[in-house]
């Protein structure tokens, strides 16, 4: 059996290593990938190791202390699979793990260490830099995006949507650039509904002419589900956005316009089926960057292929 619980944990973190590369590089099957790797680190070799331990004693405050291990372990486990999939919970999970194993396992096995007078060895100094180790990674995870970050995509969201206005004040009336303008607003709805979704007190930031005052949008470090993406439209977006895509290429076969299209493409459409779309794995003001370069290449793509026609 232990031989076995072995064997089960180096393949677990088999996958998780591996499962890290195909995230980092955005292969398909990476989600898969994780929640395997995770998935028999947390239901499997956890189980196995805890009644593997308890067969070694009848020492009833050891069993404790392995008790707590194991709990402490599984929390942080699955609430690091949760944060790396962006899964709703993730951050609770995370508030909740990373302090358990100092205010749960790390005392009662100090306790337990000086109740039965063990000297101290090598195993106690494992043990607390594990804790440390463990400790770091999880915060690292749990990390919000630092204030600068957020103030810099405030700032370009701000900046490209001017630019956006400029190219669009063009006067032209072909069925194109109708369709291009089209497209524009569809994204402007969408950002609006994701501010307002994000928190409903964000709709005092909308203009009537639909300018967005990124800088003082609440909630600009939220991670919003696919659901909400989808009420917002982004299926419908889509739809239309496949139209323009093909008449573009129709119109003329070039290699910036089909760069454009694909840059759109690489955050809209996910690249495995089991998992989300980038854009939707974006913290709020970071898809709201997106969507606004969005706008800003497709009345490009509009502008180039008037300029080849």
């Amino acid at each position: 059996m232990k031989k076995f619980t072995y064997i089960i944990a180096m393949i677990s973190i088999a996958i998780i290593l591996i499962a890290t590369i195909f995230k980092a590089s955005h292969l398909a099957g990476a989600a898969i990938l994780i929640t395997l790797g995770f998935g028999l680190l947390s239901f499997v070799f956890l189980p196995l190791a805890y009644f593997n331990l308890l067969k070694t004693t009848n020492d009833k405050l050891l069993k404790f202390v392995f008790l707590t291990a194991f709990i402490s372990f599984f929390i942080d486990f699955i609430g690091m699979h949760f944060k790396i999939l962006h899964l709703p919970g993730a951050n609770t999970l995370l508030l909740l793990g990373i302090p358990l194993p100092f205010v749960l396992f790390l005392p009662t096995y100090i306790y337990y260490h000086n109740k039965r007078k063990l000297k101290t060895d090598l195993n106690f100094f494992g043990v607390v830099i594990f804790m440390v180790y463990l400790c770091v990674f999880s915060s690292f995870l749990a990390l919000n995006t630092s204030k600068n970050v957020i103030t810099a995509f405030s700032h370009a969201s701000h900046e490209i949507s001017k630019t956006n206005a400029f190219l669009a004040s063009a006067d032209k009336q072909s069925d194109f650039h109708l369709q291009a303008q089209e497209l524009v607003h569809e994204i402007d709805e969408i950002k609006i509904q994701l501010i307002v979704l994000a928190d409903k007190d964000n709709i005092q930031l909308v203009t009537s002419d639909e300018n967005i005052n990124y800088f003082k949008i609440s909630g600009k470090d939220k991670n919003l589900s696919i659901q909400i993406y989808e009420y917002a439209g982004l299926n419908k977006f889509n739809q239309n956005f496949e139209v323009f895509k093909s008449k573009a290429s129709h119109l003329k076969s070039d290699n910036t316009i089909n760069r454009l299209l694909n840059e759109i493409d690489m955050y809209r459409i996910s690249i495995d089926e089991n998992e989300k779309p980038i854009l939707t794995q974006l913290k709020l003001i970071s898809s709201l960057n997106v969507l606004t370069d969005w706008q800003n290449k497709i009345l490009f793509i509009e502008y180039l292929s008037a300029q080849e026609s």
